[in-house]
């Protein structure tokens, strides 16, 4: 009984546009309609029933060590902040291909039961370090809540464009395994906290 109440919790209506691909033990991966720019958005929407959130949240709050969950987040640092937004500058690396490079603007907002750690690429920042390719598109969020069954409830979304020249069966891992990789490190880290 209780494996069905939790398989219910990860079950997710796909958002208006998107299509489910794949399910997790926690989480359901969706792909929505291709933007203006032809990148697709991937979301995935998840529950950590064992995280806390007030922990996952102090510790998603330090943009400088995005780099710690994420294997593919090769560096993350923080150049400089105005008001609320954090620019972060991040390395991306993926076996085969060239590290990616990119500033992204960062912001935390307050949602209810939560808060929204939402990005996008800030395309006035300079050429990446030589060797490095541009990142063409970064804009997404994460949002965390607490769930009503306990532990947090997250919704990661991202559109991305990695830039450069990128082989088709590489975005298209990125899109479902990848994807899938990337929450089910947030939670790993998330229950570690």
């Amino acid at each position: 009984m209780l494996t069905l109440a939790l398989s219910a919790a990860v079950a997710a209506a796909a958002p208006p546009g998107f299509t489910e691909t794949k399910t997790t033990d926690h989480c359901t991966l969706f792909l929505g309609p291709a933007l203006s720019n032809g990148v697709v958005p991937m979301r995935a929407e998840c529950r950590f029933p064992s995280a806390d959130l007030q922990k996952l949240l102090a510790a998603f709050s330090n943009y400088d060590d995005h780099d710690v969950p994420f294997a593919t987040v090769k560096a993350s640092d923080v150049v400089r902040t105005e008001g609320d937004v954090a620019y972060v500058k991040q390395v991306h690396a993926v076996k085969g291909v060239s590290d990616r490079e990119g500033v992204l603007k960062m912001t935390k907002t307050a949602i209810p039961g939560g808060a929204r750690f939402a990005w996008t690429l800030d395309t006035a920042a300079g050429p990446p370090s030589d060797g490095r390719v541009a990142i063409g598109f970064d804009d997404g969020f994460w949002e965390l809540t607490a769930d009503p069954a306990g532990g947090v409830h997250a919704v990661h979304q991202l559109s991305y464009d990695p830039g450069g020249k990128v082989p088709g069966f590489l975005v298209r891992w990125f899109q479902t395994s990848g994807l899938a990789a990337i929450v089910g490190e947030m939670e790993t880290w998330a229950d570690s906290l």
